[in-house]
């Protein structure tokens, strides 16, 4: 079949864009649809990542006229002078199960960044690790937690059809809320908390910012050297901040001091999703399902995506110490199981932690792909 390509570069192509996953995705009962408006405005041009980031979207049409697939280009500078490299990115990647379509797809993302001098491509990043990414490819039967993905199984051979190969996987643990589990953990928590010296307490949503803040100052320092990882400019950090405020809960956001100094973090967060399926991504009609009774939907689960610890107090139980709290104030909120995500399949201290005091199930995978240029 002839496909033609199109820049995304009006309302009528923007909507179209956007809303194109409804129809792939529309037979899959485990898909969520993204909140449209987190979508709406990470593609504008406004939005803080795209002033240290050059990127394209594209959608695909048929002889017909009909949009089936869609895809994203993008060079990011931030990462780019991070890990002094020349790579680029394939995000947003959707379309019918056709192999002539997909390589058409990402060849169109192939070409922009090799105009502008990159040396390879990997993907899906939606538009960096600090936002949507991974492919799944293991745990297709159950939906997909807050801020994860979820696509046809078949997608990601397409993308391996097109020369691209694995270049990292970032894995999923599911607890649920058999005490049993921690006893070990429990046991270690309760050791450190006995020694009286760390300073445990939620977060301030009266003093989000400076909070968020302090918590990302540890957040970086511990994923500095990471796979992947690209630090947030302040303008990044204040619209993520804006985008979660609304799920933050304090007792599921402990935070450890000592000595006035922040050492550990965790940040676990309602599953969002429940209500975002209810609305259809719709921004008033999932806000209903999250906050307002009669409409309010019951969020059972929690999606832990943050944890961190300083260098110099790892090995003394504070990871322990933060899942501890979590995995407790969970229980007493009514969401005692959850997603525990992403890790790097290469961190094996914290795959370690899950699978063996925490007895954490691997669940569900993600894949990013990449293809190096001859």
């Amino acid at each position: 079949m002839n496909y033609t390509i199109e820049k995304v570069d009006s309302r009528k192509t923007r909507k179209e864009f956007i809303m194109l996953p409804f129809g792939i995705n529309k037979n899959d009962p485990h898909w969520v649809p993204p909140l449209l408006m987190n979508v709406r405005q990470l593609m504008d041009k406004k939005h803080p990542f795209h002033e240290h980031a050059d990127v394209e979207f594209y959608i695909a049409r048929d002889s017909g006229g009909k949009v089936v697939g869609r895809i994203s280009a993008c060079v990011n500078r931030t990462h780019n002078e991070y890990h002094n490299e020349k790579t680029g990115f394939f995000g947003f990647l959707e379309c019918e199960n056709d192999s002539e379509l997909a390589g058409l797809l990402l060849s169109t993302a192939e070409n922009y960044v090799k105009a502008a001098g990159m040396e390879s491509i990997r993907g899906p990043f939606n538009l960096s690790t600090n936002e949507e990414c991974g492919l799944l490819v293991e745990g297709f039967n159950t939906d997909p937690r807050l801020m994860m993905t979820h696509n046809p199984k078949w997608l990601g051979g397409l993308v391996e059809q097109a020369g691209y190969s694995k270049l990292m996987d970032l894995l999923a643990y599911w607890l649920d809320g058999d005490s049993d589990k921690f006893e070990k953990l429990f046991r270690i928590a309760a050791m450190v908390e006995k020694r009286g010296e760390w300073k445990v307490r939620g977060i301030n949503l009266k003093d989000l910012s400076n909070d968020m803040r302090k918590i990302m100052d540890v957040y970086n320092e511990c994923w500095g050297e990471n796979w992947g990882f690209v630090p947030m400019s302040s303008r990044e950090f204040a619209a993520m901040v804006d985008e979660l405020k609304m799920l933050v809960i304090p007792e599921l956001t402990p935070i450890v001091e000592l000595n006035g100094e922040v050492v550990a973090f965790g940040v676990a967060l309602p599953d969002a999703n429940i209500a975002f399926k209810k609305g259809k991504g719709r921004a008033i009609p999932s806000i209903l399902a999250l906050k307002v009774p009669p409409f309010k939907v019951n969020i059972d689960r929690v999606r832990v995506l943050l944890m961190g610890v300083k260098k110099e107090y790892r090995n003394k139980g504070l990871e322990a110490l933060v899942i501890d709290r979590i995995i407790r104030n969970s229980k007493k909120m009514g969401m005692g199981r959850g997603e525990l995500s992403w890790i790097l399949e290469n961190n094996r201290e914290m795959r370690a932690i899950l699978e063996k005091q925490m007895n954490a199930d691997l669940y569900k995978r993600y894949r990013i792909y990449n293809k190096e240029f001859k």
